[in-house]
């Protein structure tokens, strides 16, 4: 599964604080939330096995927007690495007043089996 590999992937940058579609309540900042937007089969006619399309969100969370930014900086850097090879389509940033975090939002695109 392409989240497996994800959470995998951006574990380390935040001390395992990365969860799946939604933090839990009053999580330590900085963290990373992640989402799989859509996902698409492709078959081809060279290979029995169908690889996916797979659209992903990544939400990075911190105190400061400078922490934010260089946070993002580390995940651009392991989604695009070997072991994901995410090509980012998007990169928005956020502030949430409710919670008082500056977030960065990014979309990418994986080809994966």
């Amino acid at each position: 599964m392409i989240q497996e590999t994800v959470y995998t992937a951006l574990q380390s940058l935040v001390s395992g604080r990365v969860y799946p579609q939604v933090a839990p309540d009053k999580p330590t900042a900085p963290y990373i939330v992640y989402a799989r937007v859509a996902s698409s089969p492709e078959n081809t006619l060279s290979s029995g096995q169908p690889i996916q399309q797979t659209r992903l969100q990544v939400d990075i969370f911190d105190k400061t927007y400078a922490g934010a930014i260089a946070l993002a900086e580390q995940v651009i850097a392991a989604m695009t690495g070997a072991t994901v090879n995410a090509i980012q389509i998007l990169e928005m940033d956020q502030y949430e007043p409710d919670v008082k975090l500056h977030r960065v939002v990014h979309d990418y695109s994986i080809w994966h089996t």
